[in-house]
């Protein structure tokens, strides 16, 4: 291996037409690579802050009921249908932290800090996943709510999308 990169250091200082012309490749290949590097760091860094947003529990709440209610008032015979879903709890947010031990023989400890990234001159921590409320029960209120055949095939239809058993999905006629 020394004798290659010994030849090679010698064949350049006798060949100057020939390391001039290496010494300019060279030199184009690291400029080309710094410049497709940036490319792609500034694509990363594009990004507009507007697309990473986070939902409220009611906000969820209300976006399920409504795409439940197309759903459900498109499967014939259930005519007019009221929706209304509850949630365990509110959604959850993990943020990415910095983990730092320090031990010795007698004592050992442990600090962890956010990671705090500016945007646009607001420190916000990282955000690395966001946990949606788990639903607890969706009641239904239709115009076909009295035929066991709309219930069973409501009944289905909810537990196959929000995947919950079957007792935890309620449907009623609706008063008229």
């Amino acid at each position: 291996m020394e004798n290659k990169l010994t030849d090679a250091i010698n064949y350049l200082k006798n060949n100057d037409s020939e390391r001039i012309k290496i010494i300019v490749a060279v030199g184009l290949i690291g400029i080309l690579l710094i410049g497709v590097l940036d490319m792609f760091s500034n694509a990363s860094k594009d990004i507009d802050d507007d697309t990473v947003q986070t939902v409220s529990s009611e906000d969820y709440a209300d976006e399920i009921e409504q795409k439940l209610t197309e759903i459900i008032s498109s499967i014939n015979g259930v005519g007019e249908c009221k929706i209304m879903v509850t949630l365990e709890n509110s959604s959850e947010n993990v943020y990415a932290t910095d983990v730092q031990s320090d031990s010795d023989t007698d004592s050992s400890s442990t600090s962890e800090e956010y990671v705090i990234y500016d945007s646009n001159n607001d420190e916000e921590p990282v955000l690395l996943k966001e946990y949606y409320p788990k639903i607890l029960g969706v009641t239904i209120v239709c115009s076909g709510g009295d035929d066991v055949v709309i219930k069973e095939t409501v009944t289905d239809t909810v537990t196959s999308l929000f995947n919950i058993s079957t007792n935890r999905v309620s449907v009623s006629k609706i008063k008229e």
